[in-house]
């Protein structure tokens, strides 16, 4: 499998910073309450039925542990989203190479504070970062037909509609790199 790794950084002890937020590798550390986390993601599969999946607390620590190990191996770089402030859980974003060597590009905000635009800060430093750290020429983006603010952040992004869908039947956005 291609990785992320750039053998001048280590992905497990990189951070993003933005104007507002701090974007920290997932971790079991104790910096995120994974309870939290897991409510989250329950709250937004329900609500915007992104999977059928709703994981137990002891399953959401599971995957993020198994993030860190393939962040530690360079094939993803998923970090939790927080504000810098209050060190407050905004939720999380990251890229990941995907099976077929591409790298794929993923955020979710919390939903009390979607429509703050912090969404299009994450995504923006993401973006920046994959051009600094990758030799990729673009990202793929995957969302919903349905979910209407992923599919115009991936526009607002220069996201170009691909004539593809995943195995879900998700549109696949190309934003470019090079």
């Amino acid at each position: 499998m291609s990785s992320l790794s750039n053998y001048d950084i280590s992905l497990s002890a990189s951070r993003i910073e933005t104007a507002r937020c701090l974007l920290v590798p997932f971790s079991t550390d104790g910096r995120v309450d994974i309870r939290e986390l897991q409510e989250e993601f329950c709250r937004a599969n329900k609500n915007l039925y992104v999977s059928p999946i709703l994981p137990t607390y002891e399953q959401e620590v599971d995957y993020v542990r198994a993030s860190e190990e393939k962040i530690a191996r360079g094939e993803e770089f998923e970090n939790f989203i927080l504000e810098k402030s209050t060190n407050t859980l905004l939720w999380a974003g990251g890229i990941r190479v995907l099976e077929t060597w591409e790298l794929n590009i993923g955020i979710w905000i919390c939903e009390e504070r979607q429509g703050e635009w912090i969404a299009s800060e994450v995504y923006e430093a993401l973006i920046e970062w994959a051009r600094i750290h990758t030799n990729y020429k673009h990202l793929k983006h995957s969302l919903n037909p349905e979910n209407t603010p992923s599919r115009k952040l991936a526009e607002k992004f220069g996201g170009i509609l691909q004539d593809e869908k995943t195995k879900s039947g998700h549109d696949i956005y190309h934003i470019l790199l090079r």
